[in-house]
């Protein structure tokens, strides 16, 4: 493969192990969700670790089978092309595998994809729970509470230049 496909496979393995690290300590941005139900704090956190968990686990097995798919085979051309037939591409076997043999480029790719499905499936539980822990009026009360004293959400002391013209007389 190219090298942009294993940078890119090296930043999605960060990216899945800061996953993991979040979800075993329970610390980390992943975990700053606004608007969460009066009570509900803690049994959200104790969900979202869990998920978090075997997010990164899934995360960590995707990325590293396509990691190792590209260190022990190489996509190359097999034939080259002639007058009559296009040139054939295959996956070659980089380094011998020994006893591993069996862990042909398809048989990382089903791991990969299948990792890949858990990894999606996760993300869907994840925006599921989310919805059921967060209070969705709790904006709507917000807002009410400083329209109520007149104000705005939006910052203004930028735009009000009624006591500009009183200072300046």
């Amino acid at each position: 493969m190219t090298g942009s496909f294993a940078m890119f496979d090296w930043l999605l393995l960060a990216i899945s192990v800061y996953v993991l690290y979040a979800g075993v300590v329970g610390k980390g941005r992943l975990y700053s969700v606004e608007n969460i139900k009066e009570g509900k704090a803690e049994e959200f956190k104790a969900l979202s670790r869990k998920i978090y968990i075997f997010l990164g686990i899934a995360m960590v097995i995707n990325s590293a089978s396509s990691i190792l798919r590209n260190t022990f085979y190489a996509y190359q051309e097999i034939t080259p092309a002639t007058d009559t037939a296009s040139a054939a591409y295959g996956w070659v076997a980089v380094k011998e595998l020994g006893a591993f043999s069996f862990l042909t480029p398809t048989v990382f790719d089903v791991i990969s994809y299948t990792a890949l499905a858990v990894t999606l499936g996760l993300i869907v539980l994840l925006v599921v729970k989310m919805r059921k822990y967060v209070d969705k009026n709790a904006q709507a009360k917000r807002s009410q509470g400083t329209a109520a004293r007149g104000g705005s959400s939006m910052p203004s002391s930028a735009f009000n230049f009624e006591d500009d013209d009183q200072t300046t007389k």
